[in-house]
């Protein structure tokens, strides 16, 4: 039976979330912290229901450290004897096989959490590597703002695919299929792709809108090199957009994306000119 307390209701997710909430990239992982963190408190009552067992703490960390290769043998393990193996390899032969269960399911969410925290961290660390270390008198939305600047997205994505491919044995494995731990893997998979989708999504709008300001600027430099007056030429090439955005479909340049038919004000192109030196 799920356990329909609220995350924090373990004291190890409790010390997570803790964790990661000081992180200066936690909002942009919220939803995947906490849905792993989620699935770690629902394991917890299956492996722990009084007192904390030694051997049972001891059967988690050994199955996180032998995830991989417990996966590669219960995946082509006919029997679909996934406790079995991990009692092989954490050693904790009186596990149970629904405790075993938990403590491989656990075992994927701690490294699906690990995918993100290498993530945030390397982001973090990067931010700072031209310097010696941060400004001592920055406030903390300060810093957070500079570590969000050097987001990397595709190394973002990576990231939301490591934390997918460590939750997608939960749901390959024959032997957890009827597990109640499972829909909460599968939901969690379902964010971090969305979460994926929306960061694709930003990267192409991003392409587009560079096409886009690229394609402004020719045509301000073409302008100023045809010995158009400097206070004509922000005119002159919104009017040109204009005419581009209006053409049929088949007459567009390449450009003119769906993104970018939307028509910019002549103060926008005039500040697209100064960012490129055209004016």
């Amino acid at each position: 039976m799920i356990d329909h307390n609220p995350i924090l209701h373990s004291a190890l997710t409790t010390g997570l979330i803790r964790y990661f909430s000081e992180q200066p990239l936690y909002q942009f992982c919220a939803e995947q912290l906490a849905d792993a963190c989620e699935l770690i408190n629902q394991c917890c009552p299956r492996i722990q229901p009084g007192d904390i067992d030694g051997d049972l703490s001891r059967m988690c960390i050994q199955t996180t450290l032998h995830e991989e290769v417990i996966f590669q043998y219960a995946s082509t393990d006919n029997k679909a004897r996934l406790a079995h193996w991990v009692r092989q390899y954490s050693k904790c032969h009186s596990a149970s096989e629904r405790e075993a269960h938990a403590a491989y399911i656990m075992a994927c969410a701690v490294k699906a959490l690990g995918a993100l925290d290498d993530w945030m961290r390397a982001t973090d660390q990067a931010a700072w590597s031209h310097v010696d270390e941060p400004p001592a008198d920055w406030t903390q939305d300060l810093y957070c703002q500079f570590v969000e600047m050097q987001i990397n997205p595709h190394e973002r994505t990576l990231a939301l695919d490591q934390y997918v491919l460590h939750l997608e044995p939960i749901t390959a494995l024959p032997c957890l299929i009827n597990d109640e731990l499972r829909p909460i893997a599968e939901r969690a998979i379902k964010n971090a792709i969305r979460c994926k989708g929306g960061v694709m999504s930003g990267i192409e709008r991003n392409k587009d809108i560079s096409a886009r300001d690229a394609a402004i600027v020719r045509q301000g430099r073409h302008y100023f090199l045809s010995g158009m007056a400097e206070r004509g030429i922000a005119s002159a090439v919104h009017a040109w957009l204009k005419r581009e955005v209006a053409k049929p479909l088949k007459q567009r340049a390449e450009w003119v994306t769906p993104e970018t038919e939307k028509s910019l004000s002549r103060k926008s192109v005039e500040t697209i000119l100064k960012r490129n030196f055209v004016l």
